[in-house]
């Protein structure tokens, strides 16, 4: 199962167009929470490994009021605030985060994983930025073993991906780690969001792929709403949608409107990979221009019972603005955002 899902792995970063080196560092926005496990099945030595690793990933994030925010959770039988952004992201040097993870102390006890989720909700949906900003939401989990309580997991994820809109990335490491568990807690789909590892020095070996993975989450965006971004040339912006008014019945078209203020953008989509790319996706034409506002019109079919449409933005120009809005219409009665 390990060497299944790493490979599995492996092949998606080398998909997304990114180059995998030993250093690869992170220059996207992101909104970050770290939840590592301090319970007692992990010992002592293993979690001067799990904190090796954290370190390690923090080193590579752009940390700043304006770039990567980050927030730290270590949990066993309780959940510990180890570290929290604030609201504008002042708190944010990364030198202090790394010398919070180097400074944790391993206490043992259980695996309280569904109250650390909770709290992972909690602190997003206070201090994460607006959704209006487009900033993704990643939560990174690494656990050991089974949790005090499934159930728990499974409501609190559910929660944490469709209500606070975070992408969860679930680390496994060990001989007792419960697949399924797993599973509950990430999101899909899981060959890109579960990663299962047999030790603690492999997590500190693959925290590059880790890096890549979590700096590559896609924002969450509306329909109806219009939203202001832009991308440097040959990098991606990725966003992804809910489709829960297509989940029935004869499906639906998606429509985006681009209006560029500079440069120009390719644009991609996809229904199954979270990060549509020119390696993994074909470029969407554009359908109509409507030439008075400079704005790009593609629409695509959507079947029925699809659960998220994912697009990304390639910028092409040194430097690439817009304004985008994304419109649905089921075929079962008529528009819906």
């Amino acid at each position: 199962m390990f060497f299944k899902n790493y490979i599995l792995t492996l092949l998606i970063i080398l998909n997304s167009g990114q180059q995998i080196n030993s250093q690869t560092t992170c220059q996207t926005v992101l909104d970050l929470i770290i939840l590592l496990d301090g319970s007692g099945s992990i010992g002592s030595a293993s979690f001067a490994q799990a904190k090796t690793a954290v370190a390690d990933l923090i080193s590579r994030l752009n940390v700043g009021p304006h770039k990567v925010h980050v927030s730290l959770l270590r949990y066993s039988s309780t959940v510990e605030n180890s570290y929290i952004f604030n609201k504008v992201g002042s708190n944010q040097m990364k030198d202090q985060i790394i010398k919070v993870v180097n400074g944790l102390q391993y206490n043992g006890g259980g695996t309280a994983t569904g109250e650390a989720i909770q709290r992972a909700r909690s602190v997003c949906d206070a201090a994460c930025r607006n959704s209006e900003e487009l900033v993704p939401r990643a939560v990174v989990l690494f656990t050991d073993g089974h949790s005090n309580s499934a159930s728990l997991v499974k409501t609190e994820s559910e929660l944490l991906r469709d209500r606070t809109q975070a992408v969860v990335f679930s680390v496994g490491i060990g001989s007792g780690i419960n697949i399924q568990e797993l599973q509950l807690s990430a999101s899909q789909p899981y060959s890109k969001y579960v990663l299962q590892l047999s030790n603690y020095l492999q997590l500190t070996q693959v925290i590059n792929q880790i890096t890549l993975i979590a700096c590559n989450v896609p924002a969450f965006n509306e329909p109806g709403v219009v939203y202001k971004n832009e991308v440097e040339k040959d990098t991606y912006q990725f966003y992804q949608m809910s489709l829960k008014g297509f989940r029935s019945g004869l499906g639906g078209f998606v429509e985006i409107a681009v209006n560029m203020t500079q440069g120009y953008v390719q644009v991609f989509t996809s229904t199954t990979e979270p990060n549509p790319t020119s390696d993994n996706s074909k470029k969407k034409l554009v359908q109509r221009r409507i030439a008075t506002t400079m704005t790009d019109i593609y629409m695509e079919y959507i079947p029925p019972n699809t659960e998220k449409f994912y697009s990304s933005f390639k910028g092409s120009s040194n430097i690439n603005q817009y304004t985008f809005v994304t419109t649905l219409t089921s075929l079962n009665d008529a528009n819906i955002g």
